[in-house]
């Protein structure tokens, strides 16, 4: 009986996750897990592990700035085990995901009493939040780095109760072997020793030896770091950001994108307390580059003085709390933009991570408010209405999890609830377009086009411009092609494939001369004598045989946002 008690808390929160994932077990692949999964033939073929473990995250065409050699090792496993078929991603995402869970429970043991404990670990596994981390099979290394986080730092504040003297050689190696295979699934993993510091600091009596005597291991910890960003560097080229960066940050300097981040923190402080609103797209114009210091940005400074002012007041006597914000803000850091620029300004999976010292934080703070309003008196009542609450809290939190992993089912399915969730995004309105062609209703689509067009960046609206042909060159509609083609290389002359669809368009349209011309200014540019080579001897062929126009036929395949496409 006493074992069984033992088990159950872990059973519930497991239980919890899955109840608030299992809506989605018959979601087909979606948005990145085209590109990464479906379209990357690296990964079909466990014989390539070597490849697997050496290449960049996303195959080619795609920008190649991210390395997660386990986890791409981990979905190609994955994909031989399920054929493909998007099941077995389900199925091990979910199991991520609770261990996930059960991993908060095991720390939030260590820091709390049993109660607030398990109510930390189930409104975690309920976290609506946590949904786009789950529905895309990308992301499980994003769930198994915060199992291996939360492991490290339990184990770390285990190691140094146990041992007066300090953590032993054998420890240390333990969490070095931890936190490189964390590293090799997701970069952000770099910050665990930040979260086992923050745990040393706040969670620990100050020892009467001297920390300095941690050195030594933390040294470690930071040479395995070093040695993951050699590797990376040596796979990827270049610095350690990468080679994309997110539509709001282009061109910003440090101070530029500190002001644009702080218009963010307040969404992350909403999307961590009250995610009542989800999204899957942050991009312009749902949030855009501050021009200034104005009212967002002193909220989002507000609330940061307020964390950082509440990590010193509550030191000493609320130390949990105190650790769980300051877990949060160490989580953040490599999503804040400012040391370093990544490619998006917000996106929820990037906050799973963060909202272990959310959840902490807050049932830390509420248990010691109930103890503190305790008295001789009122001791022996049971915290009831926290205790219902919290209750609510999961069983909104479980159904409203439900309710978004379904608009994870399908592509067209998220394409068509993305635009009513975020309808300022300009690729949420490009999707929906996709999606309406798709559908058989060309005029609505080419008024989302219009719209996504309107609310492009405009370094990016070659993009859509350049989808959108794709569409009409699908239609055999060689005119309107050339037209958003000649548009989209005014606004980026510097794009091949622009020039490439422009010459082809005006093959279609039987204009030869135009078509040579334009394959000449592409090679005086730089272009690729195989590709404009090959046009220009095709205008020059059709123009001495005088083939009227319509003689060559243009084929284009549409891309969908998310999916490989745009092939001639």
């Amino acid at each position: 009986m006493s074992r069984r008690r033992a088990w159950a808390p872990f059973l519930a929160v497991a239980a919890v996750a899955l109840l608030a994932s299992l809506a989605g077990i018959g979601n087909r692949l979606a948005q990145d897990d085209f590109v990464v999964i479906a379209g990357n033939p690296r990964l079909h073929d466990l014989a390539n592990w070597r490849e697997i473990l050496s290449s960049p995250f996303w195959p080619p065409p795609y920008s190649e700035f991210l390395y997660r050699p386990l986890t791409s090792l981990l979905l190609g496993l994955e994909y031989a085990l399920g054929g493909g078929g998007p099941l077995i991603f389900r199925l091990c995402s979910y199991l991520a995901y609770a261990g996930s869970a059960v991993g908060v429970l095991l720390l939030a043991q260590r820091l709390l009493p049993p109660r607030p404990a398990l109510a930390a670990a189930l409104l975690f596994a309920a976290h609506p939040l946590h949904v786009e981390a789950v529905a895309e099979a990308v992301s499980q290394g994003e769930l198994l780095v915060c199992l291996l986080a939360t492991v490290m730092v339990g184990r770390y504040l285990d190691r140094r109760k146990s041992h007066d003297s300090g953590l032993r050689t054998r420890d240390w190696l333990v969490l070095g072997v931890l936190y490189l295979v964390a590293c090799l699934l997701k970069e952000h993993a770099l910050v665990i020793p930040g979260l086992m510091l923050a745990a040393e600091m706040l969670l620990l009596p100050r020892p009467e030896w001297p920390r300095l005597r941690l050195a030594p291991g933390y040294g470690f910890l930071a040479a395995l770091g070093v040695l993951f960003l050699l590797a990376r560097t040596a796979v990827l080229g270049g610095g350690i950001s990468g080679t994309f960066t997110a539509e709001a940050l282009e061109r910003a300097n440090v101070g530029e994108r500190a002001l644009t981040m702080l218009r963010v923190v307040p969404e992350w402080l909403r999307l961590l307390v009250w995610p009542a609103h989800l999204q899957t797209d942050y991009s312009p114009q749902e949030l855009i580059a501050a021009s200034g210091f104005g009212g967002r940005e002193a909220l989002g400074l507000a609330i940061l003085l307020a964390a950082v002012s509440a990590v010193w007041l509550f030191r000493r006597r609320a130390p949990v709390v105190a650790f769980g914000i300051l877990w949060t803000g160490v989580a953040l850091i490599p999503v804040s933009n400012v040391l370093v620029p990544t490619g998006v300004v917000l996106a929820e999976r990037t906050l799973f991570l963060a909202s272990v010292g959310a959840v902490i934080a807050a049932v830390g703070g509420v248990a010691v408010l109930w103890s503190s309003h305790r008295s001789p008196l009122t001791a022996h009542r049971s915290p009831f209405p926290a205790l219902l609450a919290c209750g609510a809290l999961v069983v909104a939190g479980i159904a409203r999890s439900a309710e978004r992993q379904r608009v994870w089912r399908d592509a067209e399915t998220l394409s068509l609830r993305g635009v009513e969730d975020a309808p300022r995004s300009y690729r949420s309105q490009q999707a929906y377009g996709y999606q309406l062609f798709e559908m058989g209703l060309r005029d609505r689509a080419i008024e989302a086009y219009t719209r996504a067009i309107t609310l492009a960046p405009p370094r990016h609206e070659w993009r859509v411009r350049n989808d959108l042909a794709r569409r009409f060159f699908a239609e055999g509609r060689y005119d309107l092609a050339v037209d958003q083609l000649s548009a989209s290389l005014r606004m980026a002359p510097d794009r091949e494939e622009t020039w490439n669809y422009l010459v082809l368009g005006y093959l279609g349209l039987g204009d030869y001369a135009q078509a040579a011309r334009l394959a000449d200014s592409a090679l005086a540019r730089g272009g690729s004598r195989v590709v404009f080579g090959g046009h220009r001897a095709l205008a020059d062929s059709a123009a001495r045989d005088r083939a009227p126009p319509g003689s060559i036929r243009i084929r284009v395949v549409p891309a969908q946002p998310g999916r490989p496409g745009g092939e001639q």
